[in-house]
C-alpha cells in the first residue's frame, strides 16, 4: 500500500544526500557564509562535531521572517526561475542545507544586520520540529550551533568514523575553503586548541604557504592562461616535487572547489612523462569559466560539475600547465666568459660525449673505480637502466667509496666521516653553468662542484632528456635524419601488431621508419632514425608496436608516439659504466642546461640531486 511520508521523515530521508558527517555540515554553513559576504569565519568542534559545531560570521545577516524562513525547505534567496539554474554564480542555490542539519540534529540560529540596531533574531529547532524564534541582541552576522548530530537517527549515526577521522575530514573542508577564499580569514579550533588560523590576503601564494609550509610554496610553478572565456590561474609543483597520493590536489571552478577528472586527467598530460610512475604533483589550480557554460547542480553535495564543452577545457588545461613548466625551466642565455662552463667545447666544433677520447678508467687524477653492480647488463639493446635517483640507491654512492677504503689501496684512515647518512635532494631551481665538472662517479655519474654543494648528474638520462627534446622537435618539424638501409629487413609480426603498424604506417614513415607491407602480417623496413642505425632494428620495432598497442583504452595518441620517442631516446644514450672525458662531460651538460625541462628525464625520475653545502659543513663539525 502506497502512502505519503510523515514530513518529518521525509526531511530525515532527504537530509542523508546533503548531510551524511560532520564535515558536510561544516561545508554547508562556511558555503553559507561565504554567500553572505562574511570576511572573517570562524568554526569550533567539539568531540570531532559529533557533539557541537559552531560556525560564526561577520556577513549580512538576515532579518527576523527571513531567519525563520532559512529552515522551510527549498527556500532560497539565491534561485528565482528555471533559467537561473544555468548561470549560478554562488555556493549555495537549492535552500537544502538548513532544514536538512535540522532535521538530524539540534540546531541554534542567531543573527543580525548592519541596519538592525544591535536587534537579532533567534532560531532554535530540535530534530526538525517547529522552530522557536525569539528576538535577542546580537552583533551584524551569523552563527549556527549544531549539537548532537543524528542523535535522532542510530542507523545513520553508528557509521560515523573514528574522532581522529571525522576531524581530518572536518580539517580538509575548511582548507579547501580557506584556499578558495584568501581574501577571507579563517579560524579553526577543535576542542580549544586553533588547527587552522589564517589571515585575510590578496596573493593566494601566501595562502597556500600558510596551509602547506614554506618547503612546497618554494616549489610551485605559477599557471597563468586565457583563452576566450577560460581562464586558469594558480600554481603547480616542479616535477621533482610529487606525491605518492593526490592529497595535495586542489582544483577551483569558479570559486568552488570540485573533485573533477577532467581538470585531474588534464593537469596530469601536462606534465606529459616528466612524473615518475605512480606519482602525483601539488596542484593549485583556479578556473574561471561563464557559469553558463558549467552545470553545478549534478551531485548532491554540489563536489562534481559537467561542462558543456568538456574537450574545449580538458586541452585548455593541459596546455596551461605544459606551457607554464616549459617557461619555467627555459635557460637563461649564457654568457661568453660564465665559468668558462663550455669553453674549448661548444665553439670548437660542439665535440659530441657519445665516443669517449680517453682510455676507460684514465681520467685525470681518477682513483681506481669500484664497477657498478648492474653495469654488464647494460648492453645497447637493454630496456632503460634504473637510476641512481631512484628510492634508496643514492647510498651506493658512499657505499662505493667504502669498498675502497676497505680494499686498503689509500692506507688505513682514521673513523670515518659519514657524509652522505642522509638523502640529498632532487633540484629544480639551479642553473647547471654555477657548477663546474671535476669528473665521473663509477664511469656512471657526473660530480660537480659550486657555492651550493656537490651535484649528481646521472648521464645517462641527462642524455636521454638531450636525445628525446631533440628527436621531438625533429619530428614535430617532419625533419628526422634517416638512414637508408642497405639490406632491407622483413620483419612479422603477430596479427594484433601488424594491425597497429598498419595503422600508423605514416607517422612511423615521420619518425625515419620507412615501412611497407608484406602479406597479411609482415613488413619491409627500408630505412631507419639515424640515430638508431647502430640499433637492432627487429628489436626496436617490436619495441615500438608494443608500445603503440599498450596502455588503456582512451588513452591519447599522442601519448603513445610520445612513448615510442622515449623509448628510442633511451635506446641511443650513453649508457652507465661509460667513460666520458672533461670536454664531453661539459658538452653533455651544456646540452642539457638548453632543453625545456633540465631537472628530470622523460620517464619523471629526477636527473641531478644536489648534496647541499651546509649539510656538508655540519657533517664536518664546520658549522
Amino acid at each position: 500500500m502506497i502512502q505519503i511520508l510523515p514530513e518529518t521523515l521525509a526531511n530525515q530521508i532527504a537530509a542523508g544526500e546533503v548531510v551524511d558527517r560532520p564535515a558536510s555540515v561544516v561545508k554547508e554553513l562556511v558555503e553559507n557564509a561565504v554567500d553572505a559576504g562574511a570576511r572573517k569565519i570562524r568554526i569550533e568542534i567539539e568531540g570531532a562535531g559529533k557533539i557541537t559545531m559552531r560556525i560564526s560570521d561577520n556577513g549580512a545577516g538576515m532579518e527576523p521572517a527571513d531567519a525563520a524562513l532559512a529552515f522551510e525547505r527549498h527556500a532560497t534567496s539565491k534561485v528565482r526561475t528555471a533559467d537561473d539554474l544555468f548561470g549560478i554564480e554562488t555556493l549555495g542555490f537549492r535552500g537544502e542545507a538548513l532544514p536538512s542539519i535540522a532535521s538530524v540534529s539540534r540546531i541554534r540560529l542567531t543573527t543580525a544586520t548592519t541596519e538592525g540596531g544591535g536587534a537579532g533574531t533567534e532560531v532554535v529547532i530540535e530534530g526538525g520540529g517547529h522552530p522557536v524564534i525569539r528576538e535577542m541582541a546580537h552583533s551584524p552576522g551569523t552563527v549556527v550551533e549544531v549539537s548532537d548530530l543524528f542523535y535522532n537517527t542510530p542507523a545513520r549515526k553508528k557509521f560515523l568514523k573514528a574522532d581522529s577521522a571525522e576531524t581530518r575530514s572536518i580539517t580538509q573542508v575548511i582548507t579547501q575553503q580557506a584556499l578558495a577564499w584568501p581574501e577571507i580569514a579563517f579560524q579553526f579550533v577543535n576542542g580549544g586548541r586553533k588547527v587552522i588560523d589564517v589571515l585575510s590576503t590578496d596573493q593566494p601564494l601566501y595562502r597556500i604557504a600558510e596551509l602547506f609550509g614554506a618547503d612546497m610554496t618554494r616549489e610551485l610553478i605559477s599557471v597563468d592562461q586565457k583563452e576566450g572565456s577560460l581562464h586558469v590561474t594558480g600554481f603547480v609543483s616542479s616535477p621533482v616535487f610529487t606525491r605518492s597520493n593526490r592529497n595535495a590536489q586542489y582544483c577551483f571552478i569558479n570559486s568552488r572547489f570540485v573533485k573533477d577528472k577532467v581538470i585531474l586527467s588534464a593537469t596530469q598530460l601536462g606534465y606529459s612523462h616528466l612524473l615518475p610512475r605512480g606519482q602525483h604533483p601539488a596542484i593549485f589550480l583556479f578556473l574561471s569559466m561563464d557559469p553558463k557554460e558549467l552545470d553545478v547542480n549534478v551531485h548532491p553535495a554540489k563536489a562534481e560539475v559537467r561542462f558543456a564543452h568538456q574537450q574545449e577545457v580538458h586541452l585548455f588545461i593541459m596546455r596551461a600547465v605544459k606551457n607554464a613548466l616549459r617557461e619555467n625551466f627555459k635557460p637563461d642565455p649564457m654568457s661568453a666568459d660564465q665559468n668558462n662552463f663550455a669553453a674549448g667545447t661548444v665553439e670548437n666544433g660542439r665535440q659530441e660525449y657519445e665516443q669517449p677520447t680517453v682510455a676507460p678508467g684514465k681520467f685525470p687524477s681518477s682513483p681506481p673505480q669500484p664497477s657498478i653492480e648492474s653495469a654488464s647488463s647494460q648492453t645497447a639493446g637493454a630496456e632503460c637502466p634504473s637510476s641512481l635517483f631512484e628510492t634508496g640507491n643514492w647510498q651506493k654512492i658512499s657505499g662505493g667509496a667504502e669498498e675502497i677504503k676497505s680494499g686498503g689501496q689509500w692506507g688505513e684512515s682514521p673513523t670515518p666521516v659519514h657524509l652522505f647518512d642522509s638523502a640529498p635532494r632532487p633540484v629544480s631551481d639551479l642553473i647547471y653553468a654555477d657548477f663546474e665538472p671535476i669528473g665521473q662517479l663509477n664511469n656512471s655519474f657526473i660530480i660537480m662542484q659550486g657555492p651550493r654543494g656537490i651535484l649528481v648528474v646521472d648521464q645517462h638520462i641527462a642524455h636521454e632528456r638531450v636525445l628525446y627534446e631533440r628527436f621531438r622537435a625533429s619530428a614535430s618539424r617532419k625533419s628526422v635524419e634517416v638512414q637508408g638501409l642497405m639490406f632491407p629487413l622483413a620483419v612479422e609480426f603477430s596479427p594484433a601488431e601488424a594491425a597497429v603498424v598498419t595503422e600508423h604506417l605514416d607517422w612511423l614513415k615521420e619518425m625515419g621508419l620507412e615501412m611497407e607491407a608484406l602479406g597479411a602480417q609482415g613488413f619491409i623496413l627500408r630505412s631507419v632514425p639515424a640515430i638508431l642505425k647502430n640499433q637492432d632494428h627487429e628489436d626496436v620495432l617490436r619495441n615500438i608496436a608494443r608500445t603503440l598497442g599498450g596502455g588503456q583504452a582512451g588513452d591519447p595518441l599522442q601519448t603513445k608516439f610520445d612513448e615510442v620517442q622515449i623509448m628510442m631516446a633511451c635506446r641511443q644514450a650513453i649508457k652507465i659504466n661509460h667513460p666520458l672525458n672533461l670536454p664531453q662531460i661539459k658538452k653533455l651538460i651544456y646540452d642539457l642546461e638548453q632543453t625545456e625541462m633540465p631537472f628530470t628525464c622523460p620517464h619523471g625520475r629526477p636527473i641531478a640531486l644536489l648534496y647541499d653545502m651546509d649539510m656538508i659543513l655540519r657533517k664536518f663539525h664546520r658549522k
